[in-house]
């Protein structure tokens, strides 16, 4: 016992302060669409930080008929260009932006906007967390959520159909990749549908927030021998059921941060190990939340998820036309581009997918110009709007990667979560034993 205690004291004071960090993190990057996250910024913070911001640039829009005419959605606003400087002209975080040669559309936090005259505009759908756009000559088709679809006449602006989206058992029968797997098991999205997955990471997040602020606390009240009666509290705080019940999320958490931590060396196997639809949780039999993306050509449907490209005739019935996850879907004329995440881009064209090659992956948008395709991923090299601050959200992640300290912090990342598995084992033991369990 006495040997199991110094074992768990050793691994908690020395990964604490670091699984405090993951923790904290976690937490708040679980959680994209709280708009604090980008609207508070901070200036003074290591040069290896701002690379994050790029991520949170959404959709790049360049008029076709007038290239310097260049719009940007980003989680931290709409920002246009003028006299060859980016000037924000919306505060709402934008998702998507679709032209149809007339208006342009911004799909944000607070619903849909179009600019009129050069002037942005509430256009419909007002309180609504608009993350898919896509516009045809009379309609517009939109995702609120990633799980309410809504059907739009463009000229008035009036909701013609909204629905869920419920798609056929035998259309969800399909393995997945470990690499997809461990991932929607650490964002929070890999085990029941709804805020289900998110809530139980939570759960794990804070009450390693808790352990590793009480287990500080204890050591440091014995160690000055002071506050007996707070330590004691502060003990049956941390040794409890319901730390007990914590560790199977926390368990999740930490191995599926291992994979992540090292996506180079690990991709391949990852990718290669293929788990079988009957072993997977029941999220992947319904995916009612999951539309990433949207299109609408010729009275077709399509929506795209974490399985591929389902399409319908009537926002009802769903079929799948194409395996792959769809990040984001873009049509120019009749050609529908696709962006893919752990899978291949590809293009639908004539009736026909073909993968698109030498494309960057998950493109988040893509232009015309001079007649050539241009794609914009977050490591195009293009004009994009400059900022003095960055956001939480970009300090909170390099945290959570260990970019804001150094490249082989991740190596620290990982000691944590093996020391973690540690705290897990002996504090189990210990706890046991102390009721007579074991």
């Amino acid at each position: 016992m006495v040997r199991l205690f110094k074992l768990h004291k050793f691994s908690g004071l020395s990964a604490g302060v670091v699984l405090f960090i993951l923790g904290f993190t976690g937490f708040f990057l679980d959680h994209k669409n709280w708009s604090f996250l980008y609207t508070v910024g901070f200036e003074s913070v290591p040069a290896s930080v701002f690379q994050h911001e790029k991520r949170l640039i959404e959709a790049y829009w360049v008029n076709a008929d007038d290239e310097s005419d260049i719009v940007v959605g980003s989680r931290r606003g709409v920002f246009q260009k003028s006299d060859g400087v980016f000037v924000k002209v919306l505060e709402r975080e934008c998702l998507a932006l679709k032209g149809d040669g007339e208006h342009l559309y911004a799909a944000t936090d607070d619903g849909l906007y179009r600019r009129e005259n050069g002037q942005w505009k509430p256009y419909a759908l007002g309180g609504h967390f608009i993350n898919a756009l896509a516009v045809s000559d009379n309609e517009l088709l939109l995702s609120s959520d990633k799980k309410t679809l809504f059907l739009l006449d463009k000229q008035r602006a009036k909701v013609l159909l909204e629905t869920g989206v419920s798609i056929p058992y035998k259309e969800l029968v399909h393995d997945i990749s470990l690499s997809r797997f461990v991932r929607d098991l650490h964002y929070g999205r890999g085990l029941f549908e709804g805020v289900s997955s998110l809530l139980i990471n939570d759960y794990g997040a804070l009450f390693l927030l808790l352990l590793s602020l009480s287990g500080y606390l204890v050591y440091l009240f014995i160690k000055l021998k002071k506050y007996p009666q707070c330590s004691r509290s502060l003990i049956r705080l941390h040794a409890n059921i319901f730390a007990i019940i914590a560790l199977v999320p926390l368990s999740i958490l930490l191995i599926t941060g291992i994979f992540l931590d090292h996506p180079k060396g690990l991709a391949n196997f990852m990718r290669s190990v293929k788990i079988p639809h009957a072993f997977l949780p029941p999220v992947y039999s319904s995916l009612k939340e999951d539309v990433w993306s949207v299109d609408l050509y010729q009275n077709r449907y399509r929506i795209g998820n974490r399985y591929g490209v389902y399409e319908s005739d009537d926002l009802v019935k769903w079929s799948m036309t194409n395996k792959g996850f769809a990040y984001r879907m873009k049509r120019i004329d009749e050609k529908l581009y696709i962006s893919g995440m752990g899978a291949p881009n590809r293009i639908l064209h004539n009736g026909k997918y073909e993968v698109l090659l030498n494309t960057p992956h998950m493109f988040k948008d893509i232009n015309l110009q001079k007649g050539e395709e241009q794609f914009f991923s977050s490591m195009s090299k293009v004009a994009l709007p400059q900022s003095k601050d960055t956001s939480l959200y970009a300090i909170l992640l390099a945290l959570h990667d260990g970019t804001f300290f150094s490249s082989w912090w991740v190596w620290v990342n990982d000691i944590a979560a093996a020391l973690l598995f540690v705290l897990g084992v002996t504090g189990t033991i210990r706890y046991l034993k102390k009721k007579r369990l074991l």
